[in-house]
């Protein structure tokens, strides 16, 4: 019980989160999109009997956690799961891990679930990692309607819809701002459109630099939502004004 809090501090920005009672630690695999190969979950069970203590817990935001990680086997942890193109994270104010629902496959979704969060995870989970932000960032992507992931109780939520059109191969999706669900609720707003998947890639980033850089320390995303207006801050996300001003934004501290 003797832990230097500079290594506790240390071992939860690599995703390793402390466990109730005890020195030891729950090492956070990340999987991008909700999914892993059979070699990622061969190694994974490999890494519970060695590292941990045998177990492995599924999140809500579709990770999955390791308890029983002694401290010094963290380095080990992550050299460990790298052999599979796996890694440890997902903590602290900023993009956190991307989730998705089974719409891919799923006989109701209306869009590439998994395709999409892969992408979101590759522009702005990795591509934004060392962007700090007044607060974490959640971001959803459900496959229709149905409403299972909860993609409205997310900081941005994209929710796959019917095309009014029929175009074959269109996927288009509702955009959600400000949900978050816990001690204190608040359900997102809709945008007055659908948007195309790339349209709405453009959204989710300008969506980082708005909170960026109209973002309050330690305020969520809904707050700074409800104090610009749903109409405004739609205004500033269908607009190029901020990507314009991106590496200026950036820079901010």
């Amino acid at each position: 019980m003797g832990i230097n809090p500079d290594e506790i501090k240390r071992a939860k920005e690599l995703g390793f989160l402390r466990n109730r009672g005890t020195d030891r630690f729950s090492a956070r695999i990340l999987t991008g999109n909700g999914t892993l190969t059979g070699a990622q979950l061969k190694l994974l069970g490999e890494a519970a009997e060695r590292f941990g203590n045998g177990t492995a817990a599924l999140t809500t935001r579709l990770t999955v956690e390791f308890p029983g990680v002694a401290l010094q086997d963290v380095d080990a942890f992550r050299e460990f799961v790298a052999r599979e193109g796996m890694t440890t994270g997902g903590t602290g104010s900023r993009v956190r891990p991307v989730a998705a629902c089974k719409g891919t496959t799923c006989i109701f979704g209306q869009c590439d679930t998994q395709g999409i969060a892969a992408e979101i995870h590759r522009r702005f989970f990795v591509g934004y990692g060392d962007v700090a932000l007044p607060h974490k960032f959640k971001i959803a992507v459900g496959g229709c309607p149905n409403n299972c992931l909860k993609p409205d109780l997310n900081d941005l939520g994209l929710m796959g819809q019917r095309d009014p059109q029929n175009r074959p191969g269109e996927q288009l999706l509702k955009i959600f701002l400000g949900g978050r669900w816990g001690r204190e609720k608040h359900p997102g707003l809709p945008l007055s459109r659908l948007f195309t998947v790339e349209e709405a890639l453009d959204i989710v980033e300008k969506a980082l630099l708005l909170f960026k850089s109209r973002g309050q320390q330690r305020e969520r995303f809904s707050v700074l939502v409800d104090r610009l207006g749903i109409e405004e801050t739609e205004r500033l996300l269908v607009s190029d004004e901020l990507l314009r001003r991106k590496e200026e934004i950036l820079a901010m501290n």
